[in-house]
């Protein structure tokens, strides 16, 4: 028994550090409760460009603030784009031109001119164990 408890111990120790990582996302400006923000997160700017996601959370809306936590995220550069979905259609919704009409925001409140902003203004340094982070809607 005592062998297998071993085995198990350093099976732990060389298992991939995937959940080594996590982050206690806060959100602020909520206008109100109806709906879901939701959050997606990306680990490069390829995967920012083409929306390949990585992990994606999505928590009920609260007038004020939210915040959630997402586990299971690797070390290293991470962005976050996210939106609170007012109508709970699971879409971001857009007038002309692609202009949000939902609340939007990105990590780092990285700055918008004529779509999303850029990799390197929304990335940010994601370090072993807990990690915070806060987005204000826009």
């Amino acid at each position: 028994m005592k062998r297998i408890a071993t085995i198990l111990g350093l099976a732990a120790c060389l298992a991939p550090a995937a959940w080594a990582a996590s982050l206690d996302l806060t959100v602020t400006d909520v206008d109100t409760a109806e709906g879901a923000v939701r959050v997606a997160v990306f680990d490069s700017q390829q995967g920012w460009k083409g929306n390949t996601v990585i992990k994606a959370a999505e928590v009920d809306a609260e007038t004020g603030s939210v915040t959630l936590t997402i586990d299971g995220l690797e070390p290293g550069e991470i962005g976050i784009k996210l939106y609170h979905d007012v109508d709970g259609d699971g879409d971001l919704d857009t007038r002309g031109f692609g202009i949000p009409t939902e609340p939007y925001g990105f990590s780092n409140d990285a700055p918008v001119r004529f779509g999303p902003p850029a990799w390197k203004k929304a990335k940010f340094a994601l370090g072993d164990g807990a990690n915070t982070h806060t987005i204000k809607l826009r």
